[in-house]
């Protein structure tokens, strides 16, 4: 559009000048001693420019023929560099101070003095998203996309939108990128993130199988358990309260399809058990924890251990004892013994693995299953361990006041 306005204002100017040129030729005179010479002044500028063209011409050749125009070059190239450079610099140091505004206009500066603009203009549109000025912060992702780093790109658009909680824009722009590269882990990663964050678990469900693929091909990702975790406990909260066996299908069949890995961890057994316990199958729980501590010891599935009711309490606290021989220092261990000897009805062995706990460790929770033990043996120590157990939840300790 310039280049067709510069055009035109040319030919303007030509057709007025040549108009004032017929109207009167005018008369140069160019005199050097004794020598003059005489000519119109449509012949003197016409000679002006020939000039002009043939000094152009005279100095591009000696420019090229001695490399002055590649030196040159390099030089302004250089210079451009140098100043692109030390304004993203400066630009990052004010990052660094949250100075989000000055380090915008300094990411700009570098973008339009540097060759490759991407860098600057990423770094700009995180200043920009740091303002909240989200359509900003797009605008420079625009600018600075090109077909070498448009995966880059549009994964930046998406942790903004995620950062700015879009989530449903988000999650569609991350299965279209998923579709074309199943391979990329931070494409699944993000992906399941969103998702999560929608509490899309049947959604995630269906997708997880080929997420934990590309996820744990790199490494195991807490947002991959954390998954696999809701997803336990939401089958569990919606399933049929009336056929609770529809429902413990419906956990055995999601369970079956969990990669080896995560049927390994802990957190995720955990959730699988508490989910069964919830829909009333305690002891499948019971088999599933006891076999899952015999592998690998871990406290909270222990804790969950005391909590299930048993149909054979005495042989539970019986592998609950064999445990106690290589954790005998377990505070979570003797809390599951106490409550194990409850369910025998071994009143004194419950009081005493409590108080054993809690000489390892005051926990708020053991205090209040001591007391209610004590309480129904009106145990007159039950009030000393209420209020030993009420100090746990003070923050701060008790002024020191005159009592009756």
């Amino acid at each position: 559009m310039m280049k067709l306005l510069a055009a035109l204002l040319f030919l303007v100017l030509g057709g007025v000048l040549g108009w004032l040129f017929l109207a009167d030729n005018g008369y140069v005179l160019i005199a050097w001693q004794q020598t003059s010479v005489e000519m119109s002044l449509v012949l003197a500028v016409i000679l002006l420019i020939v000039e002009a063209v043939i000094a152009v011409i005279a100095l591009e050749l000696v420019l090229g023929l001695f490399g002055f125009r590649a030196l040159v070059s390099k030089w302004l190239g250089q210079n451009r560099y140098h100043r692109a450079q030390s304004a993203l610099s400066k630009g990052l140091t004010l990052m660094a101070r949250n100075d989000f505004k000055r380090a915008e206009k300094m990411f700009v500066r570098s973008a339009q003095l540097a060759t490759d603009t991407f860098p600057a203009y990423l770094c700009a549109c995180q200043a920009a998203q740091a303002q909240l000025a989200m359509q900003r912060a797009e605008d420079y992702l625009v600018l600075a996309e090109t077909s070498t780093n448009r995966l880059a790109i549009q994964l930046t658009r998406a942790r903004l939108w995620i950062d700015s909680g879009q989530w449903e824009a988000a999650v569609s722009s991350l299965k279209t990128l998923y579709s074309h590269d199943r391979k990329e882990p931070i494409i699944a990663e993000l992906l399941l993130q969103s998702l999560i964050k929608l509490k899309s678990w049947q959604e995630i469900m269906e997708l997880l199988p080929l997420l934990s693929k590309t996820i744990a091909s790199v490494q195991t990702s807490a947002s991959l358990i954390e998954a696999y975790q809701c997803s336990l406990s939401w089958l569990a909260e919606t399933g049929n309260r009336v056929d609770k066996v529809a429902t413990l299908k419906r956990l055995r069949d999601f369970w079956a399809t969990l990669p080896t890995f995560v049927k390994h961890n802990m957190d995720v057994v955990y959730s699988y058990a508490e989910a069964v316990i919830t829909i009333g199958f305690d002891e499948e729980a019971e088999e599933l924890l006891r076999v899952s501590l015999g592998q690998q010891w871990h406290n909270g599935l222990v804790e969950l251990y005391g909590r299930i009711r048993h149909s054979q309490p005495e042989r539970s606290l019986q592998y609950a004892l064999d445990w106690l021989k290589k954790h005998p220092q377990s505070p979570i261990l003797l809390l599951t013994l106490g409550r194990l000897s409850m369910q025998s009805r071994q009143w004194p062995e419950a009081k005493a693995y409590f108080e054993q706990s809690l000489t390892l460790h005051k926990n708020t929770e053991t205090y209040a299953e001591f007391v209610r033990l004590l309480q129904h043996l009106n145990d007159p120590e039950a009030a000393h361990y209420l209020i030993a157990g009420l100090n746990q939840l003070v923050t701060k300790p008790l002024p020191n006041l005159p009592l009756p």
